[in-house]
Formats: structure tokens, sequence, C-alpha cells
């Protein structure tokens, strides 16, 4: 396997506060590496990507040229990136536009356009591609049409870099998912679930798990307690929380509990157990209510037991 090259990428610093610090993005050649993370992230990482050479960037929301045909606006693409070579009709097959070839651009379906943005994508020389959001609001047939894309892509040993804040549409389409936040780069450990088990050679032997698995499209994720906000359990199905989104967890609150506390985890109410590091504010609502505000995008707000004040007082030292 070839040895990854590595994108040092800047920090993020708005009025004295670090959006997110400076972090490494390993990457190969040919592979598509989804990133993880909120718009207001998405649109600076967008920015300095595009300053950078070698690279080129498709944003979500590139303008097309509404009063051409189709045809036409693939032959302006095809002069402006030097690709007359390309056969105008491979590449309306390509993107599923034949039938619409003579239509212009100003009459598509929405869905239609935003496959044919991809087109500058396609047709740049460039080694490095970063595209926001590839799939949002699209139909199933043009979300496979931009798999289908994705692997033309990486047959010119093109780099893919998909920015989104979907997790679900990172999982069908990235070989490496990344989530950033305000600590940084996290690798997400995905895996297609094995449907048979395979008997440990070991038997009874003590195992120290740091990672929490959760499972989502029949996929098991595994999470660093680090990266979890909180956990909630609803009517006996127990939730982690990561940047904002529910994924479904197997293992019961009290094993969560006890494998998570030695990791600066508190239980906060019988159906909850939150992040200590990601709490930013005790909210006092009555004598007798209270609550965790948690420092996230979402300002997340976890309640917090009368019996359990005291307990997390004594922990914070207050």
């Amino acid at each position: 396997m070839n040895q990854p090259n590595y994108l040092v990428i800047d920090p993020y610093i708005e009025s004295g506060n670090v959006i997110y610090p400076s972090f490494q993005l390993p990457f190969q050649t040919g592979a598509v590496i989804g990133i993880y993370t909120d718009v207001a992230k998405i649109h600076t990482l967008l920015q300095w990507f595009t300053k950078q050479q070698n690279t080129y960037t498709q944003e979500r929301e590139h303008a097309l040229y509404e009063r051409l045909k189709v045809a036409e606006y693939i032959h302006f693409c095809q002069g402006l990136f030097s690709a007359r070579s390309q056969d105008k009709e491979e590449l309306l097959k390509l993107f599923a536009l034949t039938e619409q070839k003579n239509t212009f651009i100003n009459k598509l379906k929405n869905s239609e356009k935003q496959r044919l943005k991809l087109l500058h994508t396609y047709l740049n020389t460039a080694p490095l591609q970063v595209v926001e959001e590839p799939f949002q609001n699209l139909d199933e047939f043009s979300k496979q049409n931009v798999l289908q894309l994705l692997a033309a892509l990486q047959k010119q040993e093109k780099t893919i870099i998909l920015l989104s804040n979907n997790f679900e549409e990172l999982l069908i389409s990235s070989s490496e998912i990344y989530r950033l936040d305000a600590q940084g780069l996290h690798t997400l450990d995905v895996k297609e679930e094995d449907l048979e088990t395979t008997p440990s050679p070991i038997e009874n032997a003590p195992i120290r798990l740091d990672k929490i698995p959760t499972k989502k499209n029949d996929k098991i994720i595994l999470f660093n307690p680090p990266e979890i906000d909180y956990i909630e359990s609803v009517e006996g199905v127990v939730s982690v929380f990561v940047a904002g989104e529910a994924f479904p967890c197997t293992l019961s609150l009290n094993d969560l509990e006890q494998k998570l506390t030695p990791f600066g985890f508190f239980r906060s109410h019988r159906s909850y157990i939150v992040n200590l590091q990601k709490v930013r504010e005790i909210i006092t609502w009555t004598r007798n209510s209270y609550s965790l505000a948690l420092n996230s995008a979402e300002k997340t707000v976890v309640p917090l037991s009368k019996n359990k004040l005291a307990d997390l007082k004594e922990i914070l030292g207050i």
C-alpha cells in the first residue's frame, strides 16, 4: 500500500475563539475522503482549499450558464478545460443527461443541475478535488449517478475530498471518514457489519474497550469517548450523540456509564450520561430543576437530577 501524503490545514480562529485547530489530513491518490462537520466549518474549509495549488473546489452553489442548452454547456466546458478529446456523447451518458442534451439548463430539474455542476470536477486536471455536499437534496437516481461519477474520478487517479454535514451520505460514498470539531480532526472507524461471528481463540480474556460501538445503515461506527457529547436512553433505546447526530447503541446505559466514567463522563440523570468536557454551564431553572448546557453548535441542554447536583459539584470542585 502506498504511504499516505498529508495536507496541513491552517486553524480557523474567529474573535479569539479557536473554531478548529490546525490539523493534518492524510490522503492517498484515488481515495474518496469524507469530512463530516457543520456548515460553517465546511465554508471555511472551502475557502482554505480554494487558495491551494493543484486543487479544485466545487461549491454546491456554483453557478451554471442557464441560458445554454446542456450540450452547449458541455461544449463550453470542454473548451474551458482543454478537454476537446472527451467525447460529448460519452459525457452526456456519464452524467445521465442524454435525453436532456437539447434542454435549456434553466428548465432542468434541481437534481439534473447538481449532476451537471460536477462536470467541472470531471474535466479539470487538478489531482485534488474538493466537493461540497455532493448528495444534498438529490433524488435516488441522481445519488447513484454521483457515486458512478466519483468512481470515474478515482479512475483518473484524482483524490476526492467530500465535505458534508450528512454522515449517512458520507457512509455510502467515502472510503475514509473524518469528523472535524473544535478539538480537531477525528478518524471515524467504519466497517461493514460482519454477519458471521468468528469465535475468539482466547476465551474469557479481559478486554479494555476504549471505543464505543454504534450502528447505522448496517455499518458499525466506533467513536472515541472524547468525540461523544452525551448519551440518551428513551424507552430502553440508547442513542450516542456526536455533533448533533444520534447513533444507536446496543450497550445499556449502565454499561456505558461503567466504561465512560474514567473518561470524564457523568450520569446526570437516570436517562442521560454527559461528557463533562463538553459542559459549558449549569443552569438553575427552579430550586429543584437543573440542566447542563453543552458547548455545541446545537446549543444542547441535558437534564441534571437534583440528587446528582452535589456529586457534580464535588467532581468539578465547586
